[in-house]
């Protein structure tokens, strides 16, 4: 986790210009849950694919910004993405908040046929919120206006517990469905395996910086 809070990807606050990133992120994961929604009839069930789909893509989101710092800087080919990880991190946000929309709203409205929608059950409730608020945290620390105002410290802190919150969640929900009494979905075992590859490549990178510290100024 050391690797996870203290990378050199979280140690600049990214402009207060609002990132291509995120405005990609956001289309992109209002054309998912549209697509899931389509395709199963535009009913409960297509919100419920719809959603899915959005939490998986705010898997691969997290992923592409865990590693994208560490490989540009490791590997000269790839600096052009040693700056993307914190503009990757706000798009991340973004797909979140699309999800907890796609989550919220349709329980605010009946449904086609006329009867109201059962709701999302009291652990669901919980996870919006917290997970809900955790996204805020990431928010205003990947912010360069906000953090101004928090102070830098306080900014890295917070995005670093925000960034272990992440990584937790999609391990552990992907174990869990591993190792549950859970349909076969291959998806679960590639969210482990993209946590623990993004966690190895973060490592690397704290490897080789102790190895190799830049010179003082």
């Amino acid at each position: 986790m050391v690797a996870l809070d203290h990378s050199a990807q979280f140690e600049t606050p990214s402009s207060a210009r609002l990132p291509f990133a995120v405005l990609f992120c956001a289309l992109l994961a209002l054309a998912v849950f549209f697509a899931g929604f389509a395709l199963r009839g535009f009913s409960d069930n297509g919100v419920r694919l719809g959603t899915q789909l959005l939490w998986r893509l705010s898997c691969l989101v997290f992923f592409a910004a865990l590693v994208a710092g560490p490989l540009g800087r490791m590997v000269p080919p790839l600096n052009a993405l040693a700056d993307k990880d914190r503009p990757l991190l706000q798009g991340f946000c973004a797909v979140l908040a699309v999800y907890f929309a796609a989550i919220l709203l349709p329980n605010l409205f009946a449904v086609s046929d006329g009867t109201h929608p059962a709701g999302i059950t009291a652990g669901m409730t919980f996870f919006i919120l917290f997970t809900g608020s955790v996204t805020l945290v990431m928010t205003v620390a990947v912010n360069r206006s906000l953090c101004r105002k928090v102070g830098r410290r306080a900014c890295r802190t917070l995005l670093g517990v925000s960034v272990i919150y992440f990584w937790l969640c999609y391990s552990l929900i992907g174990l869990a469905h591993i190792s549950g009494p859970h349909r076969p979905d291959a998806f679960y075992e590639l969210s482990v395996i993209l946590m623990v590859a993004g966690l190895l490549a973060r490592f690397a990178e704290r490897y080789r910086r102790n190895r190799h510290p830049a010179p003082a100024a």
